[in-house]
């Protein structure tokens, strides 16, 4: 009768640990979304003029970007971009993490300059972003999610 309850316990600290584990592993896949399999990364540049640049993640490269507006530098490095340069009022650009997974976006609104990770060749995705201003209120930056 023992050895029939000790059974019992274990079949239910098994199931109770599988469950967890699928909690995990699911929790996990979803928070951390990934390319399609064998599917390239870029970054692509959007600036104020209406032109749109693609640089692969898998390479470290710079793309410079001037427009009436201002100059942006971008960075390709390590898989991941950031603004390394920029001449906007505040830089608030220059503080944004860089990014690496699709979805994610770096803004520069005083540029009108917009870098989001996709697909290469995916549709552009929509931009998705906080507003936040330096406290006078005049002055509106953007900061990636």
């Amino acid at each position: 009768m023992e050895l029939a309850r000790r059974i019992q316990e274990m079949r239910a600290t098994v199931i109770a640990g599988v469950v967890v584990v699928a909690c995990l592993v699911a929790a996990f896949v979803f928070l951390f979304p990934r390319a399609s399999e064998g599917a390239r990364l870029v970054a692509r540049v959007h600036d104020a003029g209406g032109a749109t640049y693609e640089l692969p993640l898998d390479k470290d490269d710079q793309l410079t970007v001037t427009t009436s507006l201002g100059t942006n530098v971008i960075v390709i490095s390590g898989g991941a971009a950031h603004v390394a340069e920029a001449d906007c009022p505040t830089g608030a650009c220059l503080h944004q993490q860089p990014i690496s997974l699709p979805g994610q976006q770096l803004i520069c609104l005083p540029h009108q300059l917009w870098v989001e990770v996709v697909e290469q060749g995916a549709p552009d995705g929509e931009l998705d972003v906080t507003a936040v201003t330096d406290g006078s209120g005049d002055n509106v930056d953007l900061v990636s999610r």
